[in-house]
Parts: structure tokens; C-alpha cells; sequence
């Protein structure tokens, strides 16, 4: 989207001059720059949840601009057999009611959200499919039980990934006609599939053709050649080749929906709004250039620990061997044909695309600027048996992206590693997450320990980051997230207007190897890093209700008084009520918030 006189579309912060760039004309910005926005959304609400209902209002409030028919209100009609949606983020909630069944997703999640889009014109306009706390995330295997459990699941045998069909529900969603058991003209597809959005740089969502239910058709799915004798590889779509690749592809970019989840961190009985309140506001000022993102302050950490297995190397099936990148053309086939997928380790190619620079010796940190984003610091940590952390920074350093391989590296820590004796890392707005742990996205509850006691994603949400990528169950080590194209889509800033090229969904998805798998994408899918003075993650100012950043005056207390007696769980007091009057993060307002209230005025 491109406004009138050529500035991209900011997500109402508008198009500045930002801190370091000084523009003597307007700018003309390059088609490959055009963001997905409000109007490209689709949320998904469970309606027997009040967190899944706030938090719809809530991301509605932040951009107003979403209309009533891009939220669809998910609920079991009167006399349907199935039961209702679980709410996996109320008081009673644990984390078994964030688990469904294939046929509950299909029939109350996939098929209202099919219906939806066909009857109001929508299949093709809407790009990113947004759900919400409080929405089952996790669909159960039909066969293998254990797969998909409460806190995380087994870990099995490569030769299995062929027949496994649990996934997220996000991931489920990305193909939400091609894996509709009621058209005739899609495959049902229960296994992995290659995403064919991965690899790609400076080529927003927008630039892809989209006719996706006309492109149905053409799509002829196989699996290419298989790596090992126990391992499946993912099923691609085009010709087959007696390589590891296929030509001639008709699924592309264009036929996929981008997901993000709206969730954070809880404790059980407790709800997830507060979390994401503050991910949101953190979003919201890396977006801005009030705020934004300062590449003097901003660090980009790839944590390597090089005497364990190298999970980060991997096969990028999009990718013909030896290409770093693709780029969306016009008038060119999407994606080209692939014959032999490159494969390569992601953090040191990372470091390599980002900085232009190599690594070599073990036993080094190694340190260069990334050029696409005003020589922004870029980190590889390749030392043994050391994990990154605030103390290598430099004074008033913050990180911005880490990617590490958590439990699983050499450090032999616990799975609290982010938050134990402190935050691992002071964050900046906009900072983002992935660790190499097949269970970090296993659940949304703080205080369920998850299989293998990996660490979680929502501990770095914990201490103030704004997205993270993790895995719902075991994804086997080649679904490891590529952290080189999602880091740098994320920052780079190719046009120099001081706004980087794609929104956080769309850096996020260029990374993921596969769709219709275990992986989660949680945040604020439009988010888009503005470079400006930067600043320390912080969340909302306790008591500051009318937002002027000035906690207790008149104004603040009277937004108090007219929630007062607001409940989030009682559907007289949900309309009324405001999460920042909570002070005590009960679910209700009411004289134990306003005791806080009077400790803060002034």
C-alpha cells in the first residue's frame, strides 16, 4: 500500500523524517516496500472467552480502522453436537483446554472462518489471519496420542514426521482452503509442507498474485526425494524432480494467509489481557518514530553453541543451492524452480547477510554493523559453554533480535534462562525471539513446566519483547526457524526512509520452513520498526489511564471511576471494563484498585 506521495503505509504514525535521515525531497517508494495493514486482517475470536473478546477490543483500539466484518466470533450453534470452544486463558483454565481435536478445529475453527470468508468477498483481500488469548492452539494427532500433551509432548523418530498429523492451529490456518476436507479440488494435507513464502527479502505479501480458491486446480502436491532412509521430507507442490527440489510451481506466497497470535504470559487461573497490553504497547512504540528502534543502541544476538548438534543447519528448500536469497519479480514464476535446496547454518550465514562479514574461529565473538539498517550491531557469539547475554553488550546496549539454541545448547542451563536472576538481556521496543527448542511454544502458562523443561517464548514476552516464534509440539530439527531472513527482513531498512521494509509477520514468515506444522508466530503481526531515538522496553505506566505518560492525576482517576464496579468476567461489567484500572490484575475494578490508586497520586 502506497500512500499518496509515495510514503509507505506506517500503521498511523505516518511516514517522519526519523532520527538519522534527512530528506531533501519526498521519497518514492519502491512497489517491493508495500506493508500489509489494518485492512488486510482477519481476527479470530473465541467467543466463550472474555480474554479472547477484551483481546480483540483491545487490538481494535490500537487500530481502529478494523471493521466489525474482518472479526469473525467463533461459537457452537444451538443443538451442535460438539462442545464449545475451551477458554484456555480464564480462572478455571489449565493448559489441557488449549488443546482440540482435528475434527473440533475443522468444524468450529477452519470451516465458520472458510464460511465467513466466500460469503463476504474476502478470500483473496485478507492476508494475515490474527487469533486471539483464550483460542485453542494446539490440534491433536489422531493417532499418535502423546504428540500433543498439556506440557509439551514426545520426541520421535524422523521416520514418523510422514504420518503425524498434529499442527498448530495458526500453522493449520496459513492453508485454510488448500486443507479443506470438503472441496474437491484441494488435498487434505495433514503433513508438513513446504512454505513457499521462505527466503524471500524485501517482498511483501502484497506483490504476490493472490486467486486462491481459483488456484486450486493446479496445485499437484508430491514429496521431493527423501534426505535419509528415516527421514520424510516435507510435501512440496510443482513437478518432480530426481533431485531434492521441484519446477514449475502454481503454490506460491499468494495462496497462503500469514497467522500471529495475540497471547502472552500467564499463570493459571490468571488471563493473558495484561500480557498482551503490554506487547502491544511495546509494538506500538517500535512502530513509531517518537520511539522506534535506535540502531546506535540496537543489538542483533545469534547465541551459537558449537559442541552440541548443529541444529541450525538445515535444508531451505525454496533456495537453489548456493542462492542466499530470492527476490519477488514481476512477471517471473513464484518461487522459481528449486533442483538442489541449499543447505547451510543459519547463524553464520546470518551474521554473513546481515553484516556482509564471515565467521571463522571457534572461540571468538564476533561483531559487525548491518549496512541495510544504519550499521545497526550484529553479534555471533561462538564461544563454548557461554551463553550471550546484557554483559557482553556494550553500556547502554539493548537487544533487539536473539536467536539461540536455549536447553539445547552447551550451556547446560535450566529452561528459565531468560528470566532467571534477572532478564537475560535489557530489550528495546520491537525485540524479537527464537530459540532452537522443540517445546518452547508448547504452552502459554509460566508456571507449567514443559516437556524436557526447555524454555518458553513467553518468558522473553515476560521481560518486555514484543514476538517470538516457537513450536507447539516436536517439529524435528529441520523445521528450525531460519532467524537469517526473519532478523533481516525485520530491520533493513533498503529505501533509507527510516522505516524497515516488511511488518513483523511477514520477516517472521520468510523464516519458517514449513505451514500446516507445530509453529506459532505470537505478536503483533503489523508491527513495522520505525528508527528513531529507541529507548529501554517498558510497558504502560501503572495508573496512567488516559495515556499522557503522567501517573495519578484528575483525568486518570475519572477514567478509574467510570470502570469502577467493571468486571472482564461478567458480561454486565465487560463493556465498562478497562484492564488499566485493574491495578491488581484480578479481572475485576473495584476499591482494592483504587488503594493502588491513592498510593500513586500525587
Amino acid at each position: 500500500m502506497v500512500l499518496a506521495g509515495g510514503c509507505k503505509y506506517s500503521r498511523g504514525v505516518g511516514c517522519g523524517e526519523g532520527l538519522f535521515i534527512f530528506w531533501a525531497s519526498v521519497l518514492f517508494c519502491s512497489a517491493t516496500m508495500a506493508y500489509v495493514g489494518p485492512e488486510d486482517v482477519l481476527l479470530l475470536v473465541n467467543d466463550n472467552s472474555p480474554t479472547s473478546r477484551y483481546v480483540a477490543k483491545l487490538y481494535r483500539q490500537y487500530y481502529p480502522e478494523i471493521t466489525d466484518l474482518q472479526v469473525v466470533y467463533l461459537d457452537v450453534p444451538d443443538g451442535y453436537p460438539l462442545p464449545p470452544l475451551a477458554d484456555c486463558s480464564g480462572p478455571e483454565s489449565t493448559a489441557a483446554d488449549e488443546i482440540i481435536t482435528r475434527a473440533e478445529y475443522q468444524q468450529l475453527i477452519a470451516g465458520p472462518v472458510r464460511a465467513h470468508l466466500i460469503a463476504n468477498n474476502m478470500v483473496d483481500s485478507i492476508k494475515v489471519i490474527i487469533t486471539t488469548a483464550g483460542l485453542p492452539y494446539r490440534i491433536e494427532d489422531r493417532y499418535l496420542g502423546n504428540i500433543i500433551t498439556p506440557g509439551g509432548g514426545m520426541v520421535y523418530d524422523g521416520y514418523y514426521v510422514g504420518s503425524i498429523d498434529a499442527a498448530s492451529v495458526e500453522s493449520e490456518l496459513t492453508m485454510l482452503f488448500q486443507t479443506d476436507p470438503d472441496n474437491s479440488l484441494s488435498l487434505w494435507l495433514y503433513d508438513r509442507v513446504a512454505n513457499t513464502y521462505q527466503g524471500y527479502r524485501n517482498s511483501g505479501i502484497d506483490l504476490f498474485e493472490r486467486n486462491i480458491l481459483g488456484n486450486l486446480p493446479y496445485l499437484n502436491w508430491r514429496y521431493p526425494r527423501k534426505l535419509a532412509a528415516s527421514a520424510y521430507p516435507p510435501v512440496m507442490e510443482g513437478d518432480y524432480l530426481t533431485t531434492h527440489g521441484v519446477r514449475g510451481r502454481h503454490f506460491s506466497a499468494g495462496d497462503i494467509y500469514l497467522t500471529s497470535r495475540l497471547d502472552g504470559p500467564k499463570q493459571q487461573g490468571q488471563s493473558a489481557v495484561f500480557a498482551v497490553r503490554k506487547m502491544l504497547e511495546h509494538s506500538r512504540r517500535a512502530s513509531s518514530d517518537e520511539y522506534g528502534v535506535n540502531p546506535a543502541q540496537a543489538v542483533t544476538v545469534f547465541d551459537d553453541a558449537l559442541w552440541v548438534t548443529n541444529y541450525n543447519y538445515n535444508r531451505i528448500y525454496n533456495l537453489n543451492r548456493y542462492d542466499d536469497f530470492i527476490f519477488w519479480e514481476p512477471d517471473t514464476q513464484q518461487p522459481p524452480d528449486t533442483y538442489y535446496a541449499e543447505v547451510r547454518d543459519d547463524y553464520d550465514s546470518g551474521f554473513e547477510q546481515m553484516t556482509g562479514q564471515v565467521t571463522g574461529y571457534d572461540n571468538v565473538i564476533y561483531t559487525g554493523g548491518m549496512s541495510a539498517a544504519y550499521d545497526l550491531t550484529v553479534i555471533c557469539d561462538r564461544r563454548d559453554e557461554m551463553r550471550t547475554s546484557q554483559a557482553d553488550l556494550q553500556q547502554g546496549q539493548l537487544a533487539v533480535a536473539l536467536s539461540s539454541l536455549g536447553t539445547n545448547g552447551d550451556e547446560g542451563s535450566a529452561g528459565d534462562y531468560l528470566i532467571s536472576g534477572g532478564p537475560l538481556f535489557e530489550l528495546a521496543y520491537g525485540a524479537v525471539f527464537y530459540s532452537v527448542e522443540s517445546f518452547s511454544g508448547a504452552t502459554m502458562f509460566s508456571d507449567v513446566q514443559t516437556s524436557y523443561n526447555q524454555g518458553k517464548i513467553i518468558n522473553f514476552l515476560a521481560i518486555g519483547g514484543c514476538g517470538a516464534i516457537g513450536h507447539a509440539f516436536e517439529p524435528r530439527s529441520d523445521a528450525s526457524i531460519n532467524t537469517e531472513f526473519f532478523f533481516y527482513n525485520l530491520l533493513a531498512d533498503s529505501d533509507s526512509d527510516g522505516y524497515a521494509d516488511m511488518t513483523f509477520v511477514e520477516a517472521a514468515f520468510t523464516g519458517l520452513p514449513y505451514l500446516s506444522w507445530s509453529e506459532v508466530v505470537i505478536g503483533d503481526p503489523l508491527m513495522c520498526i520505525a528508527y528513531g531515538p529507541g529507548g529501554r522496553a517498558e510497558g504502560p505506566v501503572p495508573g496512567d489511564i488516559d495515556g499522557d505518560g503522567v501517573p495519578v492525576t484528575m483525568t486518570d482517576l475519572g477514567g478509574w471511576a467510570g470502570s469502577y464496579l467493571s468486571s472482564l468476567y461478567s458480561e454486565q461489567g465487560f463493556e465498562k471494563y478497562n484492564d488499566l484500572c485493574d491495578m491488581n490484575a484480578d479481572g475485576c475494578v473495584n476499591l482494592k484498585d483504587f488503594a493502588y490508586f491513592a498510593a500513586l497520586f500525587r
